[in-house]
């Protein structure tokens, strides 16, 4: 029975599409009540005749009545116009209903009986009104209705039997309740909708949300059964479907995958709802492109009191990353290698020795199985060592001129790196072996390096330019050590100048391409980095591309410092720098100096400081002669004193002189070092191996722009206490003193 009356319940609700849920449970409840009606009007009428066989209650207009109910009923079932309007028709009735029920109530002088009836239909057909109302307002209208019906029957009627004012005291109080009780619901039911509307709308978002996440996602139970998969993750919505309810390893089962990857997932997600903590699973997996990189996070999702209730899991392809981060890795290690082994290169002493330190390299840091180096001797490129790997044949290399379908004569000629992916496209008659794809970088105009592979392949461009970069290194070794074998023969004079130009080849080459090395590797390895913060922004590393940026603003400064001096000294010594008298405040130069030097002597752990006199300290000379002179000191005093230390700079008046100081506590000097202090390319230390940076070019210039301002310069200096240099410049004590050229002083 109670199948039955389901089934005829499920019948009753109407299928359109332009139906809310809500609309349709309201036409499927009045559509019942629409069949309930009749029977409850003919089961009424009956008992009323029972009860009052001489009461007026024609059978006719019941069955009238019942017969609209059923007609509106099934109306409602042919045509979709009826269905849209069910719910206002069907309360249509009720107010036939009513009315026709007061009517009969005053022409039975509102019996007991039929005032009973009137209660009893104001009562039922209010809470049929409430079913289908989503507002007071219908409620209210028909409550009201029953009031106006009542007084105009209790007006009408020939004689009363019950006091109207006890019938429409009963109406009232089913009127208070029904409208209390509706107000309370519809208060509740919107409270419910808009609540239903938010979880909806913050459901979907997060939803939205989950799809659109670059990785994988789903949702598990406590019992590791997915609940959700998005579409990331699986692409296939049938497949999708039937992954709902089953765990990992039931999966990997239903479609002949590795069960032991599926009972790893599901351990990770037991041990989250037991630890209530992240879990992070690495996995490899093979595949027919080559093994792929995951990595799995499961995150539990707890309710207020701590139980876990659902695992969220997420899956990231972390292949591409991995492998750059191993190619990143690989070049990092190749710059250092390469910075490393070029200081050794830097030290060769002969050509052969310049030939075995490439190797060396070649060896150390690419994995080429070819390898050729050859010098340019009386036109022709001499092989100078030729080495192959186990197992694969190169005939020995042959003096050769450098001919355009040779790699070696095209990079000697062009100046730059040339790439033959074919040996055979170069059209010679040269036998090269094993050998089938080469590239070719120059030394300069002494030779060139050459590499090659057992196979006809492309050269990456990264390693091409740090084989330039050998080959530059390797051409400046050579350089110098042609110049060194010119100057050998030289008299005394000419071997001092000699081991002047030597060392300042080795500072210059120091001083030049090593910020150049290192500003080419940093800006490729920024390249690279930007690459991936454009496809992967969820990969990538913004911290990396702030430090190599601040690594190559550093390196560039500390070029143009070296060319600044170079050509300071070039053009003093060419008589270029035009030095003019002209009134220049000293303390108010050394502060703005110092000022700008702070930066490097807060990163050098040094206190700077100024010390000036009440009154200003001009000087007779030139702005920017000073500028240089001071800078040159400044900067030299904060690079020689130690983290902790101090630097002091003071201006004063003595007799006719204006005089700044430079006072360190850094490593001073001893009686020979300052001898040579003011002699081009001099420093405390020398060499390649040497502490400190610069060209050694900073005091020399400083010297020779002071002379020029016919000022002098002194150093007061002691081993491990520190140095402090004077200068002592014509004074301006008026405008007047101004007027004329520093070489006009006598």
């Amino acid at each position: 029975m109670y199948a039955l009356a389901r089934r005829l319940y499920q019948l009753l609700r109407p299928e359109d599409a332009f139906f809310s849920r809500r609309h349709r449970s309201q036409v499927q409840v009045y559509r019942l009540l629409s069949l309930l009606g009749p029977v409850l009007l003919l089961v009424h009428g009956a008992a009323h005749r029972a009860a009052a066989p001489s009461q007026y209650d024609p059978l006719w207009f019941r069955l009238v009545l019942a017969g609209g109910l059923l007609l509106l009923c099934s109306a409602s079932l042919v045509s979709a116009s009826v269905r849209r309007r069910y719910v206002e028709a069907s309360w249509g009735v009720l107010y036939l209903v009513m009315a026709w029920t007061v009517t009969l109530a005053a022409l039975n002088q509102f019996s007991g009986e039929y005032s009973l009836s009137v209660l009893f239909v104001y009562a039922l057909f209010g809470g049929i009104v409430i079913l289908g109302a989503d507002s007071m307002a219908p409620v209210l209208s028909f409550l009201a209705t029953g009031f106006v019906l009542l007084g105009v029957g209790v007006w009408a009627a020939p004689a009363r039997e019950t006091s109207p004012l006890v019938l429409g005291s009963g109406m009232a109080d089913v009127a208070l309740f029904e409208a209390v009780a509706h107000w309370w619901g519809v208060s509740m039911r919107n409270s419910l909708k808009t609540q239903r509307d938010e979880l909806r709308r913050s459901r979907d978002q997060q939803r939205q949300m989950i799809e659109q996440l670059p990785m994988e996602m789903a949702v598990f139970d406590t019992e590791a059964r997915f609940q959700y998969v998005n579409e990331r993750a699986v692409g296939d919505p049938a497949v999708r479907e039937q992954l709902i309810g089953l765990t990992n390893e039931g999966y990997c089962r239903r479609h002949d995958l590795d069960v032991a990857l599926g009972r790893r997932r599901d351990e990770s997600i037991r041990e989250v709802v037991e630890t209530k903590s992240i879990n992070r699973l690495r996995e490899t997996i093979e595949t027919d492109e080559g093994p792929r990189h995951y990595l799995r996070i499961h995150v539990p999702i707890t309710d207020p009191d701590g139980t876990v209730r659902k695992v969220v899991g997420g899956g990231l392809d972390i292949t591409e990353r991995k492998e750059r981060e191993r190619d990143l890795r690989a070049r990092r290690e190749k710059i250092e290698a390469l910075y490393g082994a070029t200081k050794q290169l830097l030290r060769a002493g002969s050509q052969e020795e310049v030939s075995d330190r490439i190797h060396g390299v070649l060896k150390e840091v690419f994995d080429y199985p070819f390898a050729h180096t050859g010098f340019l001797e009386d036109g022709l490129i001499v092989p100078e060592r030729t080495e192959a790997a186990s197992g694969l044949s190169l005939p020995m290399p042959e003096a050769r001129p450098p001919q355009k379908n040779m790699v070696a004569g095209q990079a000697l000629r062009s100046g730059e790196a040339v790439v033959s992916e074919s040996i055979q496209s170069l059209a010679n008659s040269i036998d090269y072996g094993d050998l089938r794809s080469a590239a070719s970088v120059p030394i300069g105009g002494h030779g060139a390096i050459v590499v090659g592979k057992a196979d006809e392949t492309t050269y990456r461009q990264f390693n091409l330019h740090l084989l330039e970069l050998l080959g530059g290194y390797a051409a400046l070794v050579l350089d110098r050590l042609r110049r060194e074998a010119a100057l050998r023969d030289a008299k005394e004079a000419a071997e001092e100048a000699s081991r002047l130009k030597s060392t300042m080849l080795a500072n210059m080459s120091h001083e030049i391409r090593t910020p150049l090395t290192s500003i080419i590797g940093f800006s490729e390895t920024i390249e690279e980095e930007a690459d991936l913060l454009e496809a992967r922004p969820a990969d990538a590393n913004p911290s990396t591309l702030s430090r190599f940026a601040h690594l190559i603003g550093k390196n560039g400064r500390r070029l143009l410092g070296t060319l600044d001096g170079v050509l300071n000294l070039s053009r003093l010594e060419a008589g270029q720098m035009d030095l003019s008298a002209e009134r220049t405040p000293l303390d108010e130069l050394a502060t703005g100096l110092v000022d700008e030097l702070h930066p490097q002597a807060e990163e050098a752990g040094v206190h700077c400081e100024v010390e000036t006199t009440p009154h200003p300290v001009v000087a007779r000379a030139d702005r920017g002669g000073m500028q240089i002179a001071l800078r040159n000191l400044i900067s030299n005093a904060i690079k020689y004193t130690e983290e902790g230390g101090r630097v002091r700079v003071r201006s004063y008046r003595a007799e006719d002189a204006a005089v700044v100081e430079v006072e360190d506590t850094g490593i001073g000097m001893d009686a020979d070092t300052v001898e040579h202090v003011f002699e081009p390319f001099r420093q405390a230390s020398e060499g390649l191996n040497r502490e400190y940076e610069g060209t050694g070019l900073g005091l020399a210039v400083t010297k020779q722009v002071i002379e020029k301002m016919n000022g002098d310069i002194e150093v007061d200096t002691e081993e491990d206490a520190g140095t402090c240099v004077r200068l002592r410049l014509p004074r301006a004590a008026s405008e007047a003193d101004a007027g004329s050229s520093p070489g006009d002083e006598p």
